[in-house]
């Protein structure tokens, strides 16, 4: 049994060998609050919205809404039984639903 730990240690001395031989060089990350371009970065993520700020926004009632979901004038991204709207999809959902005379 102890000749078969050592085989497999060996083994495994070869593959993080050859790993870090053909593996790119991994830098490590530091936050720093004051870096702008952290700041940039959480500008460019989209900012997700769930059924009841979407309510808000738009300023219908929760029936009105999966009404509206049912209909097709709005389609939001579902996460198992959960719904979920990019800001900027809404924004462009209720455009061309304005384009279209639907809301």
């Amino acid at each position: 049994m102890l000749s078969l730990v050592k085989r497999i240690c060996r083994q495994l001395d070869e593959i993080i060998r050859l790993l870090c031989k053909t593996a790119p060089p991994v830098h490590e990350v530091v936050y720093d609050p004051d870096h702008s371009e952290d700041a940039s970065h959480d500008k460019q993520m989209p900012e997700l919205l769930d059924i009841q700020q979407v309510v808000e926004i738009l300023n219908i009632s929760v029936p009105t809404y999966y009404r509206w979901v049912k209909q097709g004038q709005l389609m939001p991204r579902r996460k198992g039984k959960r719904h979920y709207f990019y800001k900027e999809d809404l924004l462009q959902q209720l455009e061309e639903g304005r384009r279209r005379g639907r809301i």
